[in-house]
């Protein structure tokens, strides 16, 4: 995961809510004139302004961060590292919120937890829902039903605030890191930060009663408590960066260090200092240019957060250090204009739109979005963002019968509002689960009635079947195919492990036990044995492990693998194929892979895409040495992420989306067989080789014709994303094979 965006790519980032309402926050009183030292340049009187409460180098921050984050989603290219915007929130937001609670124990001896939380929900939940229905229904108005049940599940965990750590969790499963970002996706952020939200009061009050029982300041007792945790999470953060990139990023525990060190300069330096101008200008420039030099200089392959994250985090700190200096060439002036103080002010709800936006416009549009879209999206998320904080932020958090009630009041509101946002998820998460077991039971009843037209037997001329192609059905149903897994998914190795992970299954008394080797498009023939083994009287045992060719593993990268997982490719590969051929009672091995992403690396490091033949014969022949006969099946063909028609180019890389766009019609999916059926390295590299004892077993003819290859055949959709087999076609495809061996 992670590039930072997309699919299930981590810097889909930023929080815009720094926490206080900016009325909250008083500037510091304005210095006496202090007369100039030699060689000082006298500061320029101060501009007449009216008291307003705002801290107008954070309403920069926040103009700045919410634009980074924006033009980094919109326009990626141009700012690699805008992700960094979030950082800057969380800094922000760990000020703001330590200054006031700390405001708030000094004067009152406590804090009052119930009144904190439903000034919190009153400023952020109405426009946070109001978003997230608007989402969910251009959803059902404009987006391929094939998406509705991942993002309605993302909408409903938003509006309980845990997105990020499901983002987290499905980063680092193999079937669920691809998935296409949602339009809730950006929620994350929200949910770490009301995380926040919840926990940090209660530290403060942990601290004050402790202080009070051992005669220590208070602000000592908070300083400890809140310096531990900084330094313990920002350890964690650096240790999870490596090992799991996904957790450094989305969880609350590696995100803490960065409100750590905001809440830790309000502890000690809640307001500017008093004069030095020349100093607090130089030091906000430094600030600010670091968050810049982040926003161009990181990329979505700088590990992040890490120590990189350094870099934003201590540009924020320095600047709401700094304050506001009147100074020559001081940022302030820049902060102060107009423009900069409004985007601060509509951040939050600006950010909420934006990323809505990003994603389900091209759906309504039906093709990728251009400059003219780019900027429609710019400019409707700014007027979205006022229009929200004018009509929806402000009235309900100052303005309405909800604020002048009690904290009960709105916690009840808050509660209905939550329950109907995520009831409404809910029950269309279960309207298209109907649909898919709907289509699962009818794609069981055609297999048990043995139809040899359906699926895979479709295109074998001698069943006199009709079109092989034609759309036609219950078990056509793209919503089933997106989910029809096939069951080896189960049964894969992935990531980092090295540990040899096998299933079995077929005979309990069999005539043949037969390995299954190969990598996650080897597990997609899984239901395919799984059929062959019932019609030989087989027993298959799998040996897998996702983007891993088990030949000669640690010399065939995948394309974009990181280094750091070759090392266990390799050392699994060595594994299986060992465990296989010292085990006696297995006779064949089926091995398989999509080699088309898999590179030769020579000795020097550069990457080839032709695979030498006595690379990959030292595996197979190990294999036929010991008395297996080796099958090589041939890659089947795959989507590349082409569809036909200039409104399908480059949005859905997956079968079930295409025809979910477009269904009605026969297989209107289908693509160029030169484009869908790519040159299989490994194959080619096994017939150089001439060993008799080696086989090629080629199925393309059951997925391709002359000039193209097909997506649904014989009634049922072929890929349940752009290259790996649905449990129902693979299943059908096992006719096939067993006819063949």
């Amino acid at each position: 995961m992670s590039g930072r965006l997309g699919t299930m790519d981590p810097t889909t980032a930023g929080v815009p809510e720094p926490a206080l309402s900016t009325s909250t926050v008083r500037m510091a009183p304005v210095p006496p004139v202090v007369p100039p030292r030699d060689g000082d340049t006298p500061p320029p009187p101060a501009a007449p302004r009216k008291e307003s409460g705002v801290r107008i180098e954070i309403q920069a921050l926040r103009a700045l961060a919410m634009s980074l984050v924006v033009l980094y989603h919109v326009v990626p290219l141009r700012v690699p590292g805008g992700y960094v915007g979030v950082d800057v929130f969380f800094v922000v937001s760990g000020f703001l919120i330590t200054a006031h609670l700390l405001r708030e124990v000094e004067r009152t001896g406590r804090v009052r937890l119930a009144q904190f939380w439903a000034r919190r929900a009153r400023r952020l939940l109405p426009a946070s829902l109001l978003v997230l229905v608007a989402s969910a229904v251009a959803t059902v108005v404009w987006v391929p039903q094939t998406y509705w049940q991942g993002w309605l599940r993302e909408v409903g965990a938003s509006a309980l605030y845990v997105e990020n750590w499901l983002l987290a969790g499905d980063a680092v499963d193999y079937l669920a890191h691809t998935n296409a970002a949602s339009p809730a996706q950006h929620y994350w952020s929200l949910s770490t930060e009301e995380q926040f939200y919840l926990v940090w009061p209660l530290l403060v009050v942990a601290a004050a009663w402790v202080a009070v029982r051992a005669g220590v300041h208070r602000r000592l007792a908070v300083g400890v408590l809140f310096g531990a945790l900084t330094v313990g999470s920002f350890l964690y953060s650096l240790a999870t960066t490596v090992s799991s990139p996904p957790d450094a990023y989305f969880t609350t525990p590696a995100r803490a260090w960065e409100f750590g060190l905001g809440g830790l300069l309000a502890l000690v330096a809640a307001t500017p200092p008093e004069g030095r101008e020349k100093l607090r200008t130089l030091v906000s420039w430094a600030g600010f240019g670091a968050i810049a030099y982040s926003a161009f200089a990181f990329t979505a392959l700088t590990p992040f957060p890490g120590t990189a994250a350094l870099v934003p985090v201590l540009g924020t700190v320095a600047v709401i250090w700094a304050g506001a200096p009147r100074w020559d060439w001081s940022p302030t002036t820049l902060a102060d204009f107009g423009p900069v103080r409004f985007l601060g002010d509509v951040s939050y709800s600006a950010y909420l739109w934006h990323w809505p936006l990003v994603v389900i416009l091209p759906f309504a549009l039906g093709h990728e979005m251009g400059t003219t879209a780019k900027l429609a999206v710019l400019a409707a998320t700014v007027v979205l963002g006022w229009a929200t904080k004018v009509w929806v932020e402000d009235p309900v958090r100052t303005g309405t019968p909800l604020a002048r009630r009690g904290n009960g009041t709105t916690f009840l509101a808050t509660l209905v509002a939550t329950v109907l946002v995520v009831g409404c998820a809910a029950g269309g998460w279960f309207y298209v689960q109907s649909e898919v077991d709907k289509a699962r039971a009818a794609a069981a009843a055609y297999a048990a009635g043995g139809d040899p037209c359906f699926g895979a037997g479709a295109t074998d001329p001698a069943n006199g079947c009709g079109d092989p192609y034609a759309y036609e059905g219950d078990a056509a149903n793209p919503i089933f195919a997106k989910s029809d897994l096939p069951q080896g998914f189960s049964c894969l190795s992935v990531l980092a492990e090295t540990d040899v992970v096998t299933c079995r299954f077929g005979s309990a008394d069999p005539v043949e036990t037969v390995a299954l080797l190969g990598d996650s498009h080897t597990a997609s023939l899984y239901e395919a044995m799984e059929t062959v083994a019932e019609r030989k009287d087989w027993a298959v045992v799998t040996y897998m492990k996702a983007g891993c060719p088990a030949l000669a593993s640690s010399q065939l990268p995948a394309v974009g693998q990181p280094a750091e997982e070759r090392p266990a490719c390799g050392e699994w590969g060595e594994a299986a194929i060992q465990q296989i051929a010292d085990d006696p009672s297995i006779s064949r091995v089926f091995t398989s892979y999509r080699s088309d992403v898999y590179r030769y690396e020579d000795e020097s490091g550069a990457l080839h895409a032709e695979i030498p033949a006595d690379l990959v014969a030292g595996s197979l022949q190990r294999l036929a040495d010991a008395g297996k006969d080796v099958t090589v099946i041939r890659a089947v063909p795959t989507t590349n992420g082409f569809h036909p028609g200039p409104e399908l180019v480059n949005l859905e890389a997956s079968a079930p989306d295409c025809i979910a766009r477009v269904s009605g019609t026969d297989d209107p999916c289908a693509g160029p067989r030169d484009v869908r059926l790519s040159p299989d390295r490994i194959v080619q590299a096994v017939e150089e080789l001439g060993d008799d004892r080696i086989s090629v077993l080629d199925l393309t003819d059951v997925f391709c014709d002359e000039q193209t290859c097909h997506e649904l055949i014989g009634g049922v959709i072929v890929y349940f994303d752009g290259s790996h087999l649905t449990a129902t076609f693979s299943r059908t495809l096992g006719q096939v094979i067993a006819q063949r061996v």
